[in-house]
């Protein structure tokens, strides 16, 4: 995972859990474990596209929606894939026998943190060290795959809880696995996003075209 990801989690993580919105560079290096120099160009972008506001001691977070969809939209979960396999078992009981220390996300990762889903799944994606999860669960020839390992980070594990990814970083996953995630994309706006700032759609269009320009 990239290392701005971290920067971004706990940003939003701290903002959507506990309200906070004032941050400091300095103390956001040493949370993160990631240099200032690695910080800087992330808060020069969303300061550009009106996210935060620069303040003598730090930066102010005004439009934690805004940074909640650069983030999706800039996330590379795919990048992330250490391993994958087809496990012959019902979801929840793989769920069940993941190695101590995994931290589920996307659509596991909702129903364990809201106790239910808006719709059916079928695929379990994990932070886990891949080398474990190949030992419990063996490499297969099929062509589908229902358990996709991701590469975890120290950051990450400390901001998880009860098995499952904070709820900022399930979003980001989710959002990047497009349509079949849709729904629960959906419900997690409507739980955890203010319906009074401009549409999710409009904001992610505009960090979309931003990008792919800085590209040209």
């Amino acid at each position: 995972m990239r290392k701005i990801d971290r920067v971004y989690r706990e940003i939003l993580h701290r903002f959507y859990s506990k309200g906070e919105r004032f941050f400091n560079q300095k103390q956001l290096s040493e949370v993160c474990e990631i240099s200032l120099g690695t910080i800087n160009p992330l808060i020069n972008k969303l300061e550009i596209f009106g996210a935060i506001e620069r303040k003598p001691q730090g930066f102010r977070l005004i439009d934690p929606k805004r940074a909640l969809i650069s983030w999706a939209v800039t996330r590379d979960l795919a990048e992330d894939i250490t391993y994958t396999t087809f496990v012959p078992a019902p979801l929840e009981e793989l769920e069940g026998k993941l190695p101590r220390g995994s931290v589920l996300t996307a659509y596991s990762g909702y129903r364990v943190r809201f106790g239910t889903t808006p719709a059916e799944y079928n695929q379990v994606f994990v932070y886990a060290e891949a080398e474990e999860m190949q030992r419990a669960f063996k490499p297969t020839m099929r062509k589908r795959r229902n358990l996709i390992v991701l590469q975890p980070d120290v950051h990450l594990k400390r901001l998880s809880s009860n098995g499952a990814a904070p709820v900022v970083q399930l979003y980001v996953d989710l959002w990047q696995l497009g349509k079949p995630a849709s729904r629960f994309v959906e419900e997690l706006e409507n739980k955890i996003l203010s319906p009074h700032t401009r549409a999710l759609g409009e904001v992610a269009r505009t960090f979309k075209g931003a990008n792919e320009s800085s590209r040209v």
